[in-house]
């Protein structure tokens, strides 16, 4: 428990007692009153835990705080690569940065990816990084996924009800996912219905700080966690069986929400200094969701930098026993992946010549 938060919600607690209606007043307006101390004091403590820095801390503040530490140990220019546990398994930060650096391209390489995380959520922790490092990388990279575009409340198909998922269901964050799912991206109508009354719950919870007290602390004081997660023992039958396969790019319908959120992701980093924001999508992803992120490319993307994982050389030298699952890769893939990684870069020019 965070002393300092207790000690203010003491003291909102008082604040709001002293807006009590005198007995004889209307049972209408006392219920107003108590709604109106109740809302008093849970903006109160927010606005207090906010200012501190103060929240549920979770594995992402760690992966964060790792990320900080690492940029401010170097004075290189930073790549960073954000995206869900497609990316924390195959992009190994240390192997990338020796491989540019091995053919001359002096950047420190950071990793900001964690398992089902939505581009709103790894938005949210690409922000705490920029805050705590005091660093702005000079490339962001944005993992794109047919899976996280279609489903606007990724998070509740993974976990419920912990820190993580009260966390990140802030107000701004509770609207753009309700967009999505008034879209139809969560499913099918029980799909919807049920994404509904979850984000309804988990947006309570974090607006009235439920668990805040208990649990909080400062997310600077939680703890280090490197993001890249060395998978070495695959599970069983994990070989996906068309990892060669490359389908004809067709026309794809793109939630309006999850190009409106790019958009709206692009233009924050670039205004606070980013050179460019670009796209990809590691190969790890059955044949069509891979097609899904070649199409963007050619579309709504075809503007930035967007690097999909359809390319043949890559899935032939990935066809071999280099899997964990069907959507994720051993460390001997990784190594690949992160080899052929470089080598994009630096042939796209995008290194070269920033926006």
């Amino acid at each position: 428990m965070h002393w300092s938060l207790f000690a203010f919600a003491g003291l909102a607690l008082l604040f709001a007692h002293g807006l009590r209606l005198p007995t004889s007043g209307s049972r209408w307006m006392g219920v107003l009153v108590f709604i109106a101390s109740l809302l008093i004091t849970a903006f109160a403590i927010k606005v207090f835990a906010g200012r501190a820095d103060i929240g549920r801390t979770t594995d992402f503040d760690r992966i964060a705080n790792h990320a900080a530490a690492q940029a401010q140990q170097t004075d290189a220019p930073l790549i960073l690569f954000t995206g869900a546990s497609y990316s924390r398994n195959a992009i190994d930060p240390e192997r990338l940065t020796i491989a540019l650096t091995e053919r001359g391209y002096n950047f420190r390489v950071l990793n900001l990816s964690l398992e089902a995380a939505s581009v709103l959520e790894r938005d949210q922790h690409l922000q705490q990084f920029i805050k705590q490092s005091g660093e702005v990388p000079a490339f962001v990279f944005v993992e794109v996924a047919q899976a996280f575009d279609y489903n606007a409340a990724f998070m509740f198909s993974n976990s419920k009800f912990n820190a993580r998922a009260t966390e990140q269901f802030d107000i701004p964050t509770t609207l753009r996912t309700l967009a999505g799912i008034s879209e139809g991206a969560c499913g099918g109508t029980i799909a919807c219905l049920k994404d509904t009354g979850f984000l309804g719950l988990h947006s309570a919870l974090n607006v009235f700080n439920v668990g805040l007290i208990g649990r909080g602390e400062a997310s600077s004081e939680a703890g280090l966690t490197a993001s890249y997660d060395p998978q070495y023992q695959p599970r069983l039958e994990s070989r996906p069986e068309d990892v060669e396969t490359i389908l004809p790019v067709t026309e794809q319908a793109v939630p309006r929400w999850a190009t409106s959120y790019r958009t709206l992701m692009r233009e924050r980093l670039q205004a606070q200094s980013v050179s460019v924001v670009g796209y990809y999508q590691p190969p790890v992803q059955p044949a069509d969701q891979r097609m899904y992120v070649e199409a963007l490319c050619q579309t709504e993307l075809q503007a930035e930098f967007c690097l999909s994982a359809d390319h043949p050389e890559l899935l032939q030298k990935l066809s071999g026993d280099v899997w964990f699952d069907r959507d994720h890769l051993l460390d001997d893939g990784a190594a690949i992946y992160t080899l052929w990684l470089a080598e994009q870069l630096i042939e796209s020019g995008v290194l070269e010549d920033p926006k």
